[in-house]
């Protein structure tokens, strides 16, 4: 049975006499009246759409308090004002005793009468504004801790992922240089699958072509991986409030690829993007903002028609030297009476959501001295901008691990090398990691070049060097079960003080308060996971060339 729309004030009629003179009274007042006779159709009014005031005769106090009690033993009846209405002055303890929130003592009329009309219905007003403000901010809540949650989630997700993720790569990086390696040995003809890729003009054989072909699209395959699981970090980071220089291009980038899902069935991207200086921000927050644009402006365009429809990015410089990121779309745009209310938390002209992204985004670029330009036509699409001031000099960071300082950032690899390295002198490296996989997969990599000896225990590394073994390199896992590489790194100090400076950290990214605050305050260099041949071949140069 559908709800009528509420009254102010709904009287629950009785049967004596003395109703007839209650209602008369309250709608000399109160026009806005609404009357029933029968409990059961109060009832269903409260419970459909409870009215501010709910004024009950109380010239059967039985009735009328088994009413009372019926209303607030329903949910939502507590926030229901029940006026009791009585002639006897001796009905006054029964009705505040049954859960009445007031009464009226209807002897006489005029002022007094009015006065307490009044009174009931501003404090029923007062208390449902306090309601809705209490049911906005546990929605904010609500959404605060499902986005902890996720982030969370996703910090860990990328962590388990990491480990094997990485001995993919570092595998079949291995195994494409073995091949080609095994293509110049062999003296294949010139021409095919590698020469195309690599453009030396060699060829393998047939047969290496086919499993050349077969490693270079699961390579393809694991890198895509990569990115996503580096995306997925990128959201997940708990330290809100760091700031460093971030290059708004390579986030954009990153969002994109977060956003492809809802993105490529609708429109294509197309990128614009001038040279422009870092910003000072906090990446995952930026992101968040730039996310959000790009998943807003994918979903005002219709499905099925990608081809047809765009949504360009762009960067440049203003003339004031600011910032601007524009995301443009082909969309159905945005009708002007809701213009104005876009960035006002809650409001939303989605079937579903609670209307709180772009207000966050809003909150976001305002705390970077910064600011969103919106332009919308329904029928054109719409344009946002973000406009940042620049930030002061200094290189944007490849990636917002913690520990910015002393730090030496992770590098992004790109494809292997084709060719094999040139020789150098064979240098010691020692491989600390509780993942055996892993470890095999950096010394097969290695070892072409150096001389690798390689552990799952951090207490069997130290017991090495209390032996008196030395390492050019020691590649040591951040977080171990038995010893973690923060203990190890620490005895180093007493032990052999010299061999902390050869020391490279790797990290799956689950970074805990204590291995954030360490990597803040000591000079060491970190890899994460998962990382190509390049990168960790490049990594172990440097720390050998720092002697």
């Amino acid at each position: 049975m559908g709800c009528a729309e509420s009254a102010a004030i709904l009287l629950v009629r009785g049967r004596a006499a003395a109703s007839d003179r209650f209602e008369a009274l309250i709608r000399r007042h109160a026009p806005d009246v609404g009357v029933t006779s029968d409990p059961e159709r109060a009832l269903e009014r409260c419970l459909c759409e409870p009215p501010p005031v709910l004024a009950v005769d109380w010239s059967d106090p039985a009735g009328a308090a088994a009413l009372c009690g019926r209303v607030r033993a329903q949910p939502g009846g507590e926030a229901v004002i029940v006026l009791a209405l009585t002639e006897r002055a001796a009905d006054i303890d029964g009705i505040l005793a049954a859960g009445a929130s007031d009464f009226l003592l209807a002897g006489g009329e005029g002022a007094g009468v009015w006065a307490r009309l009044r009174v009931a219905r501003e404090r029923a007003a007062r208390e449902a504004a306090a309601r809705h403000a209490l049911a906005q901010t546990q929605a904010r809540l609500v959404l605060a801790g499902r986005m902890a949650s996720v982030g969370t989630l996703a910090a860990g997700v990328a962590h388990e992922i990491n480990n094997p993720l990485a001995f993919v790569i570092t595998n079949v990086d291995a195994a494409l240089r073995r091949i080609a390696s095994l293509d110049r040995r062999s003296g294949a003809s010139r021409g095919g699958p590698w020469g195309r890729a690599h453009g030396d003009g060699r060829g393998p054989s047939s047969e290496l072509s086919e499993v050349l072909s077969l490693l270079e699209d699961a390579r393809e395959g694991a890198e895509r991986v990569r990115l996503i699981v580096r995306d997925l970090h990128t959201f997940s980071r708990a330290e809100e409030d760091r700031r460093g220089p971030v290059d708004v291009r390579r986030v954009l980038d990153s969002c994109v690829h977060m956003a492809m899902s809802e993105i490529r069935h609708r429109a294509r991207v197309v990128r614009s993007f001038g040279d422009v200086p870092p910003v000072e921000a906090n990446e995952p927050r930026l992101a968040q903002v730039f996310l959000n644009l790009l998943v807003n402006a994918a979903q005002a365009i219709p499905e099925g028609l990608a081809e047809q429809n765009e949504i360009a990015l762009s960067t440049r410089c203003d003339a004031a030297g600011r910032v601007v990121v524009e995301v443009r779309d082909t969309g159905t745009g945005i009708a002007p009476d809701a213009l104005g209310r876009i960035f006002d938390p809650f409001y939303t002209s989605k079937d579903e959501g609670l209307g709180l992204g772009l207000a966050i985004c809003s909150a976001i670029v305002s705390a970077l001295e910064g600011r969103i330009e919106v332009e919308s036509r329904p029928g054109e699409g719409s344009a946002f901008r973000v406009v940042l001031p620049a930030g002061g000099p200094g290189e944007a960071r490849a990636t917002t691990a913690p520990g910015d300082g002393a730090q030496r950032w992770a590098r992004e690899g790109g494809r292997p090398a084709a060719a094999e390295p040139q020789a150098a002198p064979r240098q010691r490296v020692l491989i600390i990691d509780d993942e055996p996989l892993l470890t095999r997969a950096i010394a097969g990599t290695l070892e072409p070049r150096h001389e690798t000896t390689a552990t799952a225990s951090a207490r069997d590394a130290l017991a090495r060097i209390r032996a008196g073994e030395r390492y050019d390199a020691i590649l040591c896992d951040l977080m171990m079960p038995d010893m973690t590489g923060m203990d190890f790194y620490a005895s180093l100090a007493e032990l052999a003080p010299e061999q902390q400076r050869r020391v490279v950290f790797l990290t799956g990214g689950a970074f805990t308060e204590r291995s954030k605050a360490f990597l803040q305050q000591v000079d060491a260099r970190l890899l994460l996971k998962p990382f190509d041949a390049a990168t960790l071949l490049s990594m172990v140069d440097e720390v050998v060339a720092s002697r």
